[in-house]
């Protein structure tokens, strides 16, 4: 078995094997796999290449900059870790160690939690997905009951209309707080103090690159967070179609911050037709108490986050409560259907009822 670096002349490969085992929905979407694996040193697919040069098995590796207090971490972060033939996969586990100081899954499927329990990583809890005017999709194949089950759930759940924030946030943060849209993220935007014991401290290079607001397969929109017209925080919104995802935001407050986000994706909202999904992931304690006033509910399984390391000890406390997580962090959001593709809505959903993860990896 060789170990390779995928490169656009590997795509057929990839396409075959995804195709054949019916998985790997997003490796088979060029426009993603070369922007996302191919444009940036620190996020690369590695492929497991069998002795006739088929692909055994592929992954996604994205080495990101955390900030725990006073220090940086920098961690390897899997993606689209799949194995088409059995085994394969532990190949490229290797390599995602040895390449690593710290190492990251972020949701991620049973498969991959069976490895790393198996490996005794160290899990931390307390990181909710809150979800607003819940959809309730059916997924193919799922249970007749299941499906007729979410029909009702459709019909009788209340939706909630995020343009009537505004008016609601004025009365509680002050009229004072205000968002307006960016075209492109500049220096500026970083903010200057930021009271999060754990979070992603990327530059605003890597930002631009990440939430690149013009890529054809994805739609990103910029918010800058202001407080009497001074900047303080920003917000991303991952926008699909009946669905908004509150990709990453950074702020000096997190009141202000989760009042910024509310704002921001009232504005989207605004310019849309029907109501829309809102999904969001939090940890931080008053943050998750102001999205719950405003309507969101949390889903019935924490999103499931863990480290290891092969040459050092996970030293971080377990309380996440003052901890600053998004959604859309490696390739979480960036799942099939792609904006370009004509696919069905729903298919491959963005967020399940907690039964499964979004886009979940597979080995």
């Amino acid at each position: 078995m060789r170990i390779v670096q995928y490169s656009p002349e590997h795509f057929g490969l990839v396409l075959q094997a995804a195709q054949r085992s019916g998985s790997a929905h997003s490796l088979q979407h060029r426009p993603f796999v070369d922007y996302y694996y191919t444009t940036r040193d620190s996020c690369r697919l590695w492929l497991a290449l069998e002795g006739d040069g088929g692909v055994a098995a592929a992954m996604g590796l994205e080495q990101l900059s955390f900030c725990y207090e006073k220090r940086q971490l920098q961690v390897g972060c899997a993606s689209n870790f799949v194995a088409f033939r059995p085994g394969a996969g532990g190949y490229l586990f290797l390599h995602w160690m040895k390449t690593s100081d710290f190492a990251c899954v972020y949701g991620g499927s049973a498969d991959t939690h069976r490895i790393v329990r198996n490996q005794r990583w160290t899990y931390f809890h307390g990181i909710k997905t809150l979800l607003l005017n819940r959809r309730y999709s059916a997924r193919p194949g799922e249970a007749f009951w299941r499906r007729t089950a979410k029909s009702v759930m459709r019909a009788v759940a209340p939706m909630v209309d995020p343009q009537s924030w505004p008016a609601r946030l004025a009365r509680h943060a002050g009229a004072h707080l205000s968002v307006r849209e960016e075209r492109t993220f500049t220096e500026d935007l970083q903010p200057a103090d930021r009271p999060f014991v754990f979070r992603l401290c990327p530059s605003t290079e890597y930002l631009n690159w990440r939430y690149n607001m013009s890529l054809p397969f994805v739609r990103y929109r910029l918010f800058r967070i202001l407080t009497e017209g001074v900047t303080s925080g920003y917000v991303i919104l991952n926008e699909r179609p009946g669905r908004v995802i509150v990709a990453h935001c950074d702020g000096g407050d997190p009141i202000i911050l989760a009042s910024g986000i509310l704002l921001a994706v009232a504005a989207v909202s605004a310019q849309g037709g029907a109501v829309p999904e809102v999904v969001l992931t939090s940890a931080h304690t008053q943050m998750q108490e102001l999205f719950r006033e405003f309507g969101f509910r949390a889903a019935a399984a924490e999103r499931l986050f863990a480290l290891g390391a092969r040459r050092h000890s996970i030293d971080l406390a377990p309380d996440t409560s003052r901890w600053l997580i998004n959604f859309d962090w490696i390739d979480n959001g960036l799942r099939a259907p792609f904006a370009d593709q004509q696919a069905s809505d729903d298919a491959h959903s963005a967020v399940t009822d907690g039964t499964a993860e979004y886009g979940g990896d597979t080995v």
